[in-house]
């Protein structure tokens, strides 16, 4: 639950030392926090950065990129609003369809399945996560998962 002093906004240039501090206090990768076709939202709570998260869009598919809300704030329902919002957002862009990487967790309760890591390399190849990983030959471990955003797909 949130109260007057807790908002979520669009984050901007200057916000990228406080989304880059909030993710990796959360054990997020930071590349290409904030990179050019990226959108990522800052929670603020008493006007300071508490959360964030940020989607890396391809053509009609969104990666989902760290949602990260700081232990102190955890168990409030933050890190779900900034889900929906950012789920929302793409929604509103008409994508199709978010992908995500995940090390842990079970987001079936966001109302996305798992899939094979090919589809979602093939669904947003030139997500800057992506490219990352490929220019360092690696692999993104843990689960692939993905969230149907067309018309009639359940919603969380």
């Amino acid at each position: 639950m949130t109260d007057s002093n807790t908002q979520i906004r669009l984050a901007t240039p200057q916000d990228k030392e406080a989304v880059t501090r909030v993710m990796q206090e959360a054990g997020l990768e930071t590349e290409a926090a904030l990179a050019d076709g990226t959108t990522y939202w800052v929670l603020e709570q008493g006007g300071k950065p508490v959360g964030a998260i940020g989607l890396e869009h391809g053509d009609g598919a969104s990666l989902l990129r760290g949602a990260a809300v700081l232990p102190s704030v955890r168990g409030k329902g933050l890190g779900r609003q900034l889900i929906m919002s950012a789920i929302q957002y793409a929604q509103g862009r008409g994508d199709r369809a978010i992908y995500m990487f995940s090390k842990g967790g079970d987001w079936s309760n966001f109302g996305f399945q798992q899939v094979p890591l090919a589809v979602v390399m093939g669904e947003v190849p030139n997500a800057p996560q992506i490219r990352a990983y490929q220019a360092r030959s690696e692999r993104p471990g843990g689960t692939t998962w993905m969230r149907n955003l067309s018309v009639g797909a359940s919603k969380a």
